[in-house]
């Protein structure tokens, strides 16, 4: 299926995502960087930290609410909340007027704003789309995030410094595109008033239940809490080479040859900007091309031993020190990366219960922010270990992660053959 044959809505989205991320993504990740130029380091962090904070507890009330009252009123929200937030930090960086403290509230109610309208968006694709078009929908999707990230992490790294001001008026003046067009071009999707109460009856009993209920609720489905850990888990290794990988290549790397004996040498620091460049540029020029690779090959295996390839080359990144072999290795994790992404996500509707769709995805995008958490966890751990504890240590977190999701494979097996069979 091609990208023309999606619902209108996914293409839609899909276009608005790459614009949008392409303009945030140029501001948003050198705000670290401005916070501790105008503000000092320790209040950097703290607004990194509480950040993290915002848009777990937004995107769980998002999730909620987009059950309740509709996925497009919560994308509207979201995204007249990102429309304010962008205005204002553009006024705080005019040439009229300078506040790096109205800034700092504006980055944090942009955060939330993601939190509001991302459970919604996540539910939507799933409500326009059927089994046999949403791993093409999610590789697209995700090829589409992996290229604006990269365009935009050059464009703004060469102009944040200098052009914040014009940054932050494009950013401002494509959230306000992005409000329209879900006004008037988004179709509402969420399941009819009728369908989720006769889900919820049969559930949750026939009383409306609160978003504690809710959330209650999905914690206490086990399968699904499997899932989330071992996501976390699994991602949680690739988000080391921001951290202890990334420290301990600049710490351990230094004039160090290409390949014995040959006189070009390079340090840990640009090694690890390398790394992260060939990642990004490796699933750009890839992602599209997998599927068709693989289709005849079973999802549920290829997914397992694309995890753990991914798995396994960060924990070699994790000790060695042979710069063409950590590019190699980088090389086959990413290709496990972009294999296993989309096939994990199309699982995970598999999953999600039609009358609290967005609920659990709501929990779900939290994983890579609780990610982040959990390496960070890796570089306190890894003052203490040496690097080749640390790779074990690393591979194992993942090998448990994989472990988890193969648990939960033969029951959804179970389920789908009996939709099959309910078809027929």
């Amino acid at each position: 299926m091609t990208f023309f044959q999606f619902h209108p809505n996914v293409r839609l989205r899909i276009a608005l995502s790459f614009l949008t991320n392409i303009l945030s993504n140029m501001v948003v990740p050198f705000m670290s960087i401005y916070f501790a130029r105008t503000l000092g380091t320790t209040i950097a962090g703290t607004a990194t930290t509480i950040s993290i904070v915002v848009a777990l507890v937004s995107a769980t009330i998002g999730g909620h609410y987009a059950d309740r009252v509709g996925r497009k009123k919560m994308m509207l929200i979201g995204e007249g909340v990102a429309l304010l937030a962008y205005a204002a930090m553009t006024f705080a960086n005019s040439p009229f007027w300078h506040s790096a403290g109205l800034t700092l509230i504006m980055t944090m109610i942009s955060t939330a704003s993601w939190g509001l309208s991302k459970p919604a968006v996540e539910a939507m694709l799933i409500d326009v789309s059927g089994p046999d078009t949403r791993k093409a929908i999610y590789r697209i999707n995700y090829w589409s995030n992996n290229l604006a990230i990269s365009v935009a992490g050059m464009i703004g790294g060469y102009f944040f410094s200098d052009y914040l001001f014009e940054l932050l008026l494009a950013a401002s003046g494509m959230s306000l595109i992005a409000l329209l067009v879900t006004a008037f071009f988004m179709k509402e999707t969420m399941p009819t008033e009728k369908d989720r109460i006769t889900e919820e009856v049969h559930i949750s009993g026939p009383k409306r239940i609160t978003m504690f209920e809710r959330y209650k609720e999905v914690l206490s489905d086990r399968r699904f809490l499997i899932y989330l850990i071992s996501s976390v888990l699994v991602v949680s290794v690739e988000m080391n080479l921001s951290g202890f990988i990334g420290i301990r290549l600049a710490g351990d790397i230094h004039q160090t040859p290409w390949l014995p004996g040959l006189p070009a040498t390079i340090d840990g620091l640009p090694l690890v900007g390398i790394l992260r460049t060939e990642n990004t540029l490796a699933v750009v020029l890839l992602s599209l091309f997998v599927g068709r690779l693989l289709k005849n090959s079973s999802d549920t295996r290829i997914m397992l031993f694309a995890m753990f390839l991914n798995v396994a080359g960060y924990s070699y990144l994790a000790f060695g020190n042979q710069p063409i072999l950590l590019l190699l290795l980088m090389l086959v994790t990413t290709i496990g990366e972009l294999t296993y992404v989309p096939l994990k996500q199309a699982m995970l509707v598999q999953l999600v219960p039609d009358h609290a769709r967005s609920s659990y995805m709501a929990l779900s995008s939290m994983t890579n922010r609780v990610s982040i958490m959990v390496s960070g966890l890796n570089m306190i751990i890894g003052g203490f270990l040496p690097s080749g504890a640390m790779a074990m240590f690393i591979l194992l977190t993942g090998v448990v992660g994989i472990g988890m999701l193969a648990s939960i494979l033969p029951s959804l097996k179970e389920d789908a053959q009996k939709v099959h069979h309910a078809a027929v």
